[in-house]
This record gives structure tokens, C-alpha cells and sequence, in this order.
């Protein structure tokens, strides 16, 4: 695993993932570039047991409501199959597994600084998947604010 933050390889405890509702949305805050570069073994240890129940589900789903989904075009295949269909595997996993990857790889730490806030880009290699996106950096001191409590 490499990560890198605008073109500079960094150490992985720097990045943390906004899980908020926000994720991927922007709005007058700077960005940065981030690139994590996964092998292919790494990336299906990773998330292939989250990818089996997303699929299951979905699929459940989908037979009940006569739907169409994301996975419909890949006939619900293994994740190891999703690998050849390269369009297809972007669209799940910018859908449903990014942050659960990331969440895994990107543990909160005294070193996280900057923080993910969106998958742009998923890239298929030979041996590897680069996922691309943007990050902000982390603002210190947050932490420590007092809220009032809501009253009506």
C-alpha cells in the first residue's frame, strides 16, 4: 500500500475519512489530492467479506422490488470477477465501499491531519487499484469545544 498526498508519498496515519453525511460534497474549502494505491490481493482482503454482504443484500433487494442496480450488469459476481468489469466495479465501490475501505486503512490517529473527503477516481491496473480524491486539512481544536445544550 502507497499513499500519496498532491504527487508526495506520506505516511497513511496522516489521513482520516470524513464518514459524515457530507462526503463528497464541497463547498469553500480547500482541497488537496490524495491517491492510495492498493495490490489487488490487499484491497480484496480488505473489503470482500463487506462486498459479499453488500451484494447479497442488494440483490435480495432487487429481486423483491423487481429492480435494477449496480450490480444487475455484473450479475451479482464475485468480487474477484467484478475486478474485469471495469466501469462497473467503479460505480460499486464509489457507492458502497469506499468509506468502508477507508475507514479501515485510515484509523483516527495523534497524526491524522488531513481528512478524506472523496473518492474522484478508481483505476484498475495490472496487480493494483489506485483510488483517487481530495482531502482538506484537519482543523485542530475542534474537539475541545463546549456546546450548549438544545432547549425549546
Amino acid at each position: 500500500m502507497k499513499v500519496f498526498l498532491n504527487g508526495k508519498e506520506i505516511n497513511p496515519a496522516f489521513l482520516v475519512l470524513n464518514d459524515g453525511l457530507n462526503y463528497g460534497r464541497f463547498s469553500d474549502i480547500e482541497t488537496q489530492d490524495f491517491e492510495l494505491q492498493l495490490l489487488k490481493s490487499e484491497f480484496m482482503n480488505l473489503i470482500e467479506k463487506e462486498y459479499d454482504e453488500v451484494r447479497n443484500e442488494i440483490k435480495i433487494d432487487d429481486e423483491r422490488f423487481t429492480d435494477i442496480s449496480d450490480f444487475t450488469n455484473t450479475n451479482y459476481c464475485s468480487l474477484s470477477e467484478l475486478l474485469t468489469y471495469k466501469a462497473d466495479f467503479e460505480e460499486i465501490v464509489k457507492g458502497y465501499l469506499d468509506r468502508l475501505l477507508f475507514v479501515k486503512i485510515f484509523p483516527e490517529t495523534e497524526k491524522s491531519s488531513y481528512v478524506i473527503h472523496s473518492t474522484d477516481k478508481i483505476t484498475i491496473h495490472k496487480n493494483s487499484i489506485t483510488f483517487r480524491g481530495r482531502v482538506f486539512k484537519k482543523q485542530k481544536g475542534l474537539e475541545s469545544l463546549q456546546f450548549e445544550p438544545f432547549s425549546s
